[in-house]
């Protein structure tokens, strides 16, 4: 299967395409615009591999959250691939795909919890929680345990050590993971005893994570049901109510 995986969630636009079994990544990180930048991204790796977009079977993407014009950019894009191909695509919010890529890069085989935070700025973050496990037929299943939200750091932390103590769970059942990581150190640090993990999953990530999930379908969309994950409102729509 052919597959081809856009990620317009950060600065940085990313492209992997899986094509007989190799997966080919390309990324920009400069200060074009990812609406300048994403489509010679994507034309510049199908020529690469000689293929084109009729030979692409399944399309996947990050939905966010992240950066708002960036996701709106990126699943502008692929909607308009999914129409005119008439192709569905393997979506996934960030946060989880942390969470699983956490899990399957630090190969862990037994169930933990892993708290996914995304830098949003401002001393906030988008953070959720996942409950992480390998099932009998040897997939991925992840149980979303703490909903998506963005809030300061410190209402973040408080709403996972809540989750912990209410849940009898110890350090050790418990990952935190994600960009935010390295930039609150001191104050995760501060409050929690588990393990740290500073990542961000990649496109390439992004198609292993597809091959891997255990109920795929409940991750695939048309052009009609792909959405975005914001988490918050646009800064033009903050403005207008004084947030």
């Amino acid at each position: 299967m052919n597959i081809l995986a856009v990620d317009t969630t950060t600065k940085i636009a990313s492209v992997a395409l899986k094509n007989n079994d190799i997966i080919d990544e390309r990324r920009i990180d400069n200060e074009v615009t990812h609406s300048e930048k994403l489509l010679p991204l994507i034309d510049e790796i199908l020529v690469s591999n000689n293929i084109t977009l009729n030979d692409i079977d399944r399309f996947a993407c990050l939905n966010g959250p992240g950066s708002f014009t960036g996701i709106r950019i990126g699943l502008s894009t692929l909607k308009a691939f999914l129409q005119v191909q008439n192709k569905d695509c393997f979506a996934i919010s960030s946060l989880e795909a942390i969470a699983i890529s956490t899990y399957l890069k630090l190969e862990i085989n037994s169930p933990k919890y892993i708290a996914s935070l995304i830098d949003a700025r401002n001393n906030r973050v988008y953070f959720s929680m996942f409950e992480v496990f390998i099932n009998s037929s040897s997939k991925i299943c992840s149980n979303n345990v703490l909903a998506i939200s963005n809030l300061t750091i410190d209402e973040a932390i408080c709403k996972i050590s809540a989750y912990i103590l209410e849940n009898n769970l110890s350090q050790t059942d418990v990952i935190l993971s994600g960009d935010a990581i390295n930039k609150y150190t001191k104050i995760i640090s501060q409050n929690f005893k588990c393990e740290q993990f500073c990542m961000y999953p990649t496109t390439k990530d992004l198609i292993y994570i597809e091959e891997n999930i255990s109920n795929i379908q409940d991750y695939m969309f048309n052009a009609f049901s792909l959405n975005a994950i914001y988490a918050r409102l646009s800064q033009a729509e903050r403005l207008k109510n004084n947030e």
